[in-house]
């Protein structure tokens, strides 16, 4: 019940949540992914999903952690002097988009942001990108305080989202 509650209140269409647990885990608190999408037309606010998990145990004492939250964002991406920036569909969130810490790409590939770049480049029109949203590792408690911290200062103070692209869609022609 408190888990359809979160959902709603946080725009997840709870019928898409989903605990895999990592193969081989056993015991009573299992490492895994957790998949979720927003409910259909909408957009899930990451400061009210915060604010929800915090609202649970995982936002007191907990040696519970999050490894990265991964996001799919749908909207437009531009040059925005050096940095590349999505905007959100529908919506006036902005993402400054960077390189992932964790992108080792193989011998002669290039990364995610590169091969984004070079398209927006072009003058391909992105649709969506994926990436890990910046702040979002580490102890829960830990985590969420400190992206509390950061929604409560004063707009032009905040450092903007980041996005740490894994990969990103193209319009058809």
């Amino acid at each position: 019940m408190a888990q359809e509650a979160t959902a709603r209140q946080s725009g997840v269409d709870d019928k898409s949540v989903k605990l895999t647990a990592k193969e081989g885990a056993t015991g009573s608190y299992q490492p895994g992914t957790i998949t979720f999408a927003a409910r259909k037309g909408k957009s899930i606010d990451l400061a009210k999903l915060r604010a929800d998990i915090q609202a649970t145990r995982l936002g007191k004492r907990t040696s519970s952690a999050v490894t990265y939250l991964e996001i799919t964002a749908t909207g437009t991406v531009v040059e925005a002097g050096k940095e590349l920036k999505l905007t959100v569909s529908g919506t006036k969130d902005q993402f400054l988009l960077g390189e992932d810490p964790q992108a080792k790409p193989a011998k002669g590939e290039k990364t995610a942001l590169s091969r984004l770049r070079e398209a927006v480049t072009k003058g391909e029109k992105v649709t969506g990108v994926t990436g890990r949203v910046e702040g979002w590792s580490g102890k829960w408690p830990d985590v969420l305080k400190a992206l509390e911290a950061e929604e409560k200062k004063a707009p032009g103070k905040r450092k903007p989202s980041r996005l740490f692209v894994t990969g990103f869609e193209v319009a058809k022609r």
